[in-house]
């Protein structure tokens, strides 16, 4: 039953990655359902989640703002209202990953896995990692930015992972190598290979 996260640099190619994998061994790939399961658990409404975050009370709910589609907060809609704070987050958070390790068979993207499961049996923590240029052509395509609104999503996106993965871990460096199975350089190989070595590593 094992477990892989993925941890990335944003425009690295983690989603992509992920749903090759995904299709390639039969496992369930978690990313933003992750999240509205964790707003689902605390019975917040979309309006109390958003005024919480734009009252600039905690960095993990901007976080959250930037993450939660507008689709999902419009089928979120509920006459329930729940007191939202950032220690609740972080604990459901964490529930929920150790709930999937323990469901096995699973691939999660980012949202502090590779710490949650850190000494966890089983798991395998990937990191991948690539030169900024590339990540801008990447993001550029892939979203429809010009060069821009690239540079900005990236570096504002770097500054908000870090932001959220130190709700998880006290490291100086969360892409300390040292903490990770395997990194991937992907300047130095395709999705397809990334995919054939992670494989391998879980074989």
């Amino acid at each position: 039953m094992p477990v892989i996260t993925i941890s990335r640099q944003f425009g690295a190619g983690a989603w992509t990655l992920g749903e090759r994998l995904s299709k390639r061994l039969g496992y369930r790939y978690v990313d933003e359902d992750m999240i509205k399961e964790v707003a689902s658990k605390i019975g917040a409404s979309p309006d109390q989640v958003l005024a919480f975050e734009k009252t600039g009370g905690s960095k993990l709910m901007k976080f959250l703002d930037r993450i939660v589609s507008k689709d999902f907060i419009d089928r979120l809609i509920t006459e329930k209202y729940a007191y939202v704070d950032e220690k609740g987050y972080v604990d459901v958070v964490k529930g929920i990953v150790q709930d999937l390790y323990w469901q096995g068979n699973v691939i999660i993207i980012g949202r502090g896995g590779q710490f949650i499961l850190e000494n966890y049996q089983g798991t395998f923590h990937i990191l991948l990692v690539q030169h900024f240029e590339p990540r801008i052509l990447f993001v550029m395509e892939k979203y429809k930015l010009n060069r821009n609104e690239a540079e900005k999503a990236i570096k504002d996106r770097n500054q908000t992972r870090k932001q959220f993965l130190n709700f998880f871990s006290e490291k100086e460096s969360h892409d300390d190598p040292i903490t990770y199975d395997l990194v991937l350089n992907m300047n130095r190989m395709t999705l397809e290979k990334a995919e054939e070595l992670i494989v391998k590593l879980i074989s």
